[in-house]
């Protein structure tokens, strides 16, 4: 009987093992498939969020844009009395602007390279003035 008894055990053990390593087969199967379906979700579910994400975004740039020009009309109101005021204070008091300035220049450079090609040429320098005499 006592073999009987271990025998018993050791078949009871036997197919506890077994039934314990199919368990194990069965978790790691179902780990496969969740896994895989979990994957997908969330795969979903981030596709979703980028979406969102792009269409806040593009609503954030859009106002960025909106607010921009906004201020830049704002800008242009306040500045141009401003600009208006200074150029008419500037002319009354004889200030060139800044233009004139530029086209003096070029004038300035065109006689240099006329008086230089002059020289060049071998004329003679023009005579200075005679002064008058003091009496």
């Amino acid at each position: 009987m006592a073999t009987k008894k271990k025998t018993q055990k050791a078949q009871g053990l036997k197919e506890s093992a077994y039934e314990i390593w199919l368990a194990g087969l069965g978790a790691f199967n179902l780990a496969g498939e969740e896994g895989s379906k979990l994957f997908k979700h969330l795969v979903e579910k981030g596709s979703e969020q980028e979406e969102v994400n792009k269409e806040w975004i593009n609503n954030l740039m859009e106002r960025a844009e909106v607010l921009t020009g906004d201020a830049k009309s704002v800008l242009n109101k306040v500045t141009s009395p401003i600009e208006d005021g200074l150029a008419a204070a500037m002319q009354r008091l004889g200030v060139p602007t800044r233009s004139e300035i530029i086209k003096l220049t070029h004038r300035v450079e065109e006689l240099t390279k006329l008086v230089a090609q002059s020289r060049a040429a071998g004329q003679t320098k023009p005579k200075p003035r005679a002064r008058a005499a003091r009496a």
